[in-house]
């Protein structure tokens, strides 16, 4: 048993060890949030506010009245952090949610990272850049120091977070929006497409959001963020809005280069190839969301969209297909309503990326809807077929999309199907009949 005036200066002296039994002696003007806080970097716990709950059940402490001179038994961990990479092949099977950078910057965090588990799953994808520019981390790259995209972010220790998911052994995947960026568009006029009208920029609705995805110093500004969020010991990276823009007038945006000369998805393409260089010997898998429409591989979305995937699938570990049937416009392939084909739009969306991703390894991933938008009937069956359809398409794994981080259906939903649980809708049900397809007997 150790006996320490709670400074860091005499606790980082202790010996080295796993886990030690301290006493920590109360001086004058102290709270308990307060030795928490300064304990924190030799604990494995993730928060303050966690630590002050261990404290307060060791020693039997009610609310906050702790008095000088009193003495606090306190385990603190002196142990390698598990904020290292964990090697895992690309078929590994990821079954997990998607969570924003507030919820895994709190406590909340481990708390719907042990119903995960308990559910049966096992990863994690979390905000490092959101679609607004703004950092969850507090970045060093000298562009998001410029304009403050790590100002306020909300995952203060990130090293700590990464090492408390690994101990859960949770996969632990960084997602990083790309080419739509309202801070730095905004702060960087510079980068933002022009109008081809001469009154400026080039914007979807009156407001500018994407910057120029060829222009160096956009791309160069997302490599240094890639290099650096390897570095922080995730397990994946994963590329969001790897893409050009698809709303507004698009044939009034000007960009820099010439796209009868240099398609657009050569330049995602190449973008996506020199993420692939930067991580490289990292253990750092790669993966994409791709549009559920570029599964069709139609000429008209890739010309928009700019991901083509027999140039694009070769750079990744891991593809995922945002095919939530919600994004399917009625009538698309003839359907009324796509949104009530769940299993329909997941089979058949892997299905047709089956082909051209084992010819380059490279693992399916579907993202899931797990929200209520043009639902009828919003329950845990709802994305349980989706999982099956998943699966019978030949995907490894899935991931659950709720934009708000609700997950009271989705892991219902994670559970049942994990354990053999879920029902099924009836056969005829999940296929659209005017398509004449040949369902199974």
């Amino acid at each position: 048993m150790f006996f320490v005036y709670c400074t860091v200066l005499i606790i980082a002296s202790i010996a080295q060890a796993q886990d030690r039994d301290t006493l920590v002696t109360v001086r004058r003007g102290d709270s308990l949030l307060g030795i928490a806080e300064r304990l924190l970097p030799y604990s494995h716990h993730y928060t303050a506010a966690e630590l002050v709950g261990e404290i307060r059940r060791a020693n039997g402490v009610q609310g906050d009245a702790i008095y000088p001179g009193q003495r606090l038994a306190v385990t603190l961990s002196f142990g390698q952090m598990l904020d290292q990479p964990v090697a895992r092949a690309p078929d590994f099977a990821a079954h997990g949610i998607y969570v924003k950078a507030q919820l895994a910057g709190s406590a909340r965090i481990l708390a719907l990272a042990d119903r995960l588990v308990a559910a049966g799953g096992n990863t994690i994808v979390f905000d490092v850049k959101d679609r607004y520019g703004n950092l969850s981390y507090a970045s060093q790259v000298p562009l998001a120091l410029e304009i403050g995209a790590g100002a306020g972010a909300p995952i203060v220790r990130p090293a700590k977070l990464i090492d408390a998911l690994h101990r859960r052994d949770i996969h632990v995947v960084a997602r990083l929006t790309c080419f739509y960026d309202d801070r730095l568009a905004q702060r960087r006029p510079d980068l933002v497409p022009l109008s081809r009208k001469g009154d400026g920029l080039w914007s979807e609705r009156g407001t500018v959001h994407w910057v120029d995805p060829s222009l160096p110093p956009v791309q160069d500004y997302l490599l240094g963020l890639v290099r650096e969020v390897a570095g922080l010991g995730v397990d994946e990276i994963q590329l969001d809005y790897v893409r050009f823009p698809t709303e507004g007038n698009l044939a009034d945006a000007v960009f820099a280069f010439d796209p009868e000369v240099v398609p657009k998805d050569r330049v995602i393409t190449d973008f996506v190839a020199a993420v692939e260089r930067t991580l490289e010997g990292s253990g750092v898998l790669l993966s994409a969301d791709i549009f559920g429409v570029a599964a069709w591989g139609r000429e008209a979305d890739r010309l928009t969209i700019g991901q083509y995937l027999p140039d694009l699938l070769p750079h990744l570990d891991v593809v995922s297909p945002m095919l939530y049937p919600s994004h399917f416009a009625d009538g698309f392939e003839r359907i009324d309503r796509p949104v009530d084909y769940p299993y329909y739009f997941l089979l058949r969306g892997c299905q047709r990326l089956q082909k051209l991703a084992a010819v380059h390894q490279v693992q399916i991933r579907p993202w899931i809807q797990a929200f209520d938008y043009r639902v009828s009937r919003f329950d845990p069956l709802y994305v349980t077929e989706q999982m099956q359809g998943a699966a019978d398409g030949g995907a490894r794994g899935w991931l659950l999309w709720n934009p708000s981080s609700q997950y009271e259906v989705g892991l219902q939903a994670i559970e049942r199907y994990q354990r053999g649980e879920a029902t099924a809708v009836p056969l005829q049900e999940r296929f659209p009949q005017p398509l004449g397809i040949d369902l199974p007997r």
